[in-house]
C-alpha cells in the first residue's frame, strides 16, 4: 500500500512539467495537506482507531487529493502555459475554404451570413489562423462599415495562391468562427492579403482582429 507521501508525490499535476518552479509545486502539496487534515478533522471521534476510520480516514485523503489538484491545475496551469508564450488555440477561429455555387460530390452546403444565400464548400481547409502574419480593422471612407484585413505568412501566401489560381470564377469562402461571413467569386488569384468585409460593427471587427492571431 503506497503511504501518502507517494500518493502526494503520483498526484502531483506539474512534477513533469519543466516550466514549473519548486514554489508552485510546494503550493500545490500545502494545498493537499490542509485539505486532507480538514476532512479528517471533521470525522468522529468516537471511529478513532477503528478499522472502519482508518479505511475512511483514506477515502478523505484520496478524495482531498483529487480536489486538490483540480484547484491546483486551475491556479497553476495558467502560469505554467503563459510562461510558454502561446495559447493552445485562438480566441477566434479562421478559415479559407473553395467553394462552389452548385451542389456537388463531398461537398458541404453553408449558408452566407447575412445573404440568405447557399454555397458549397469544398472539406479540404486552404488556409487558418497559422497562416496569418497580420491583421487589421479597415473602417470605410463613410465610417460605417468595418472590414478586417490579414496579411498571410510566406507559407500561407503560398498555399493561397497554389489553391485559388485554379479556381478563378468561382467563390472562395472566408469562415470565422465556423460561419462563412463571405464568399466573393474569384477574379485573380489570391496570395499576400486578403480583406474580409461581412456586416461587422467596430467592436467585432476589433475582436476578430485582436482574436485571430494566435498569442
Amino acid at each position: 500500500m503506497k503511504t501518502v507521501r507517494e500518493m502526494l508525490r503520483d498526484a502531483d499535476p506539474v512534477r513533469t512539467e519543466d516550466g514549473a518552479r519548486d514554489p508552485d509545486r510546494d503550493r500545490l502539496r500545502e494545498t493537499i495537506v490542509a485539505a486532507a487534515c480538514r476532512a479528517t478533522l471533521s470525522e468522529s471521534p468516537q471511529l478513532s482507531g477503528s478499522p472502519s476510520h482508518s479505511l475512511s480516514r483514506r477515502r478523505v485523503v484520496v478524495v482531498a487529493i483529487a480536489a486538490a489538484i483540480v484547484a491546483g491545475v486551475a491556479g497553476i496551469g495558467p502560469l505554467i502555459w503563459s510562461r510558454g508564450g502561446a495559447t493552445l488555440q485562438a480566441a477566434v477561429r479562421f478559415e479559407v475554404r473553395l467553394a462552389e455555387t452548385q451542389p456537388g460530390a463531398d461537398l458541404l452546403e453553408a449558408g452566407v451570413t447575412g445573404s440568405g444565400t447557399a454555397i458549397y464548400l469544398h472539406r479540404e481547409i486552404v488556409a487558418t489562423n497559422d497562416d496569418v502574419a497580420r491583421s487589421r480593422v479597415v473602417r470605410s471612407d463613410d465610417g460605417s462599415r468595418f472590414s478586417i484585413a490579414v496579411e498571410f505568412t510566406p507559407e500561407g501566401a503560398e498555399k493561397m495562391r497554389h489553391a485559388t489560381a485554379d479556381h478563378l470564377g468561382r467563390p472562395v469562402a472566408i469562415l470565422i468562427d465556423g460561419s462563412v461571413v463571405m464568399a466573393p467569386v474569384l477574379r485573380s488569384p489570391i496570395d499576400g492579403s486578403a480583406v474580409i468585409s461581412g456586416d461587422f460593427n467596430e467592436a467585432e471587427a476589433q475582436r476578430i482582429v485582436n482574436g485571430i492571431i494566435k498569442n
